[in-house]
């Protein structure tokens, strides 16, 4: 599928869930292939983009440090292995991110019981300085959704983090709460329901294969929700539709950088520009792009 990007220096720059968190969390590498072709741009985010690093991210790195305070855990080393025994997919690929950082940061060692608390503090501040550079690096462009876990505050007294930590995970949790203060099933059924059925009219004109899969996976899941209505609209549902969400929130005056390849086929039914980009594999193995569509 033909990816209709612009030219950078004519429009302002919408960054998807995936472009954010590379910027922030990949190797050296490749935060410099994305930000050699986003410096000097005006780069935007949404608050329902900063629901999912916070999901994705931040709370397992807070889960992380509830581990690594186990009184049978004795080293960071310790904790970095029941992690990875216990968690796989997603939650093994945040703290395999996170690690790289923390110890680019401070001077610990794995297996030394006498660094735990310097390890405790540390991870604390990192979790505290990682939300508020989420919060504050780019601008905000105004959220449809109206997502309220995007808004549930971190407040981390570093001298007794416990609390603020435990509170942030109570109510960024408590998601019944939080979908019952959003706006998803307006937004979806609603305010962009024609950009929905357009979506859905454009998958059932593709094959299923590699490239077309995950596209087809959110048009499932968004035609259950318009055959549903507002109740199949939880934030479980919306998890599998993040990137449509993203794709349908983006202002169409700006380009959408991406490396996620279903939003090859989000974004030209719905005529939002967008820019895919080599895939962090891609760039580090020298990996050549044939065409857009190959991931």
């Amino acid at each position: 599928m033909e990816d209709k990007s612009i030219g950078r220096q004519e429009k302002e720059h919408f960054l998807d869930t995936s472009v954010v968190r590379s910027l922030l969390l990949a190797t050296p590498i490749y935060q410099n292939y994305l930000s050699s072709l986003l410096s000097n741009q005006k780069l935007y985010i949404s608050n329902y983009v900063q629901m999912e690093i916070k999901r994705s991210y931040l709370m397992n790195l807070i889960s992380f440090y509830f581990i690594l305070r186990l009184d049978a855990i004795k080293t960071i080393g310790e904790a970095i292995s029941l992690w990875s025994n216990r968690f796989k997919g997603s939650e093994l690929k945040a703290i395999l991110q996170f690690i790289p950082q923390f110890f680019g940061d401070y001077q610990l060692r794995t297996d030394n019981t006498q660094d735990k608390e310097d390890s405790l503090f540390a991870l604390a501040n990192y979790i505290k300085r990682f939300e508020f550079l989420l919060r504050t690096r780019y601008k905000l462009i105004n959220d449809a959704t109206i997502c309220y876990r995007s808004l549930v505050p971190l407040e981390v007294d570093l001298n007794d983090p416990i609390p603020g930590l435990r509170a942030f995970v109570s109510e960024f949790g408590d998601v019944k709460t939080c979908r019952s203060r959003c706006q998803i099933d307006q937004f979806l059924l609603n305010q962009y329901r024609s950009e929905v059925e357009k979506l859905i009219e454009t998958a059932s004109n593709l094959p299923r294969n590699t490239n077309t899969r995950g596209f087809l996976n959110i048009v499932n899941n968004l035609r259950e929700i318009l055959a549903t209505g507002a109740a199949a609209c939880d934030c479980k549902k919306c998890e599998k539709i993040g990137d449509a969400v993203i794709a349908l929130n983006a202002p169409r005056s700006m380009q959408l950088e991406h490396t996620d390849i279903a939003f090859n086929y989000l974004c030209p039914p719905i005529n939002q520009p967008h820019y895919k980009h080599a895939s962090e594999n891609q760039v580090i193995m020298n990996i050549p792009v044939l065409n857009d569509d190959e991931d």
